[in-house]
């Protein structure tokens, strides 16, 4: 049995099966993995920004509020309806990303992309 497990190692490590990821390898991946980032709609108002956000990055928006709210960008980009408890999502691009409510326009929030 232990011959056999030992073949077995040899043969996932000539195929590649254990072969330590490089740092180059790492760090591809670590450039091209995208976040999920959360914002919290709940009593009239968004929750905190989310920090260090990136192109490519989603962003969801999630209504814990019980009045029905929308995540609706200034520039017309996006506009995401959210009844009680729903969630929706976008792909964040480069630069502020300004949104309101359109169901209660003073509700209003700026997002920074990098």
């Amino acid at each position: 049995m232990l011959r056999m497990m030992t073949l077995l190692a040899i043969v996932l490590v000539l195929a590649g099966g254990f072969a330590p990821a490089s740092a180059t390898d790492t760090a591809k991946q670590s450039a091209t993995a995208h976040r999920v980032h959360v914002i919290v709609i709940d009593k009239m108002q968004y929750g905190p920004m989310p920090t260090g956000v990136r192109a490519g990055d989603i962003i969801e928006w999630t209504n814990h509020d019980i009045l029905e709210h929308s995540a609706t960008a200034r520039d017309g980009h996006f506009d995401i309806e959210l009844k009680p408890g729903a969630s929706g999502r976008i792909t964040a691009t480069a630069g502020a990303i300004e949104f309101f409510c359109k169901f209660h326009p003073t509700m209003t929030g700026t997002l920074a992309v990098k």
